[in-house]
């Protein structure tokens, strides 16, 4: 079993318009896969202020409600703390964006193996810069199949 950092963007994949966009299909459909692997214990999810902070900027109230189920299933949570503001300043300076920086910041902090997303920059920035990073950025369909071929999660 092993941990893994959900971005906000991710959380809120299914609530995106996919109707006319089938990449936003999939990754909806793969968050719902790794949602059945969190409930039957095969990968545990982090949770963290930063998302906490991020969910609490949700308008929709279904949407929300929603969101906080999801994040009700992390079993660790990793507080703010001037340790991971430090080391967000850092991967801010990496050419991050401030929230996405802190988001890693606290995957790290949380001892993730790896960092899932749905942002585009985030993944490419992050894997130009795994040699800095102390944990894995990877795109959720890019995800799924690393854990479905490397790590035989069935």
């Amino acid at each position: 079993m092993f941990l893994i950092y959900l971005d906000s963007c991710v959380y809120n994949r299914p609530f995106d318009d996919y109707q006319m966009d089938e990449k936003i299909f999939v990754e909806a459909m793969a968050f719902y896969v790794v949602l059945h692997w969190v409930e039957n214990s095969k990968i545990q999810l982090i949770s963290s202020d930063a998302l906490l902070y991020e969910f609490e900027q949700i308008i929709d109230t279904e949407r929300k409600r929603r969101v906080r189920t999801y994040l009700k299933r992390a079993i660790h949570f990793v507080g703010l703390s001037e340790h991971i503001l430090e080391r967000a300043r850092i991967i801010n300076s990496y050419g991050f964006k401030s929230i996405d920086a802190l988001h890693i910041a606290m995957a790290e902090s949380g001892l993730a193996e790896y960092f899932v997303t749905c942002d585009n920059g985030i993944i490419k920035r992050g894997k130009a810069l795994q040699d800095k990073l102390k944990v894995k950025v990877y795109g959720i369909l890019e995800f799924l199949t690393e854990v479905i071929y490397a790590k035989n999660i069935e």
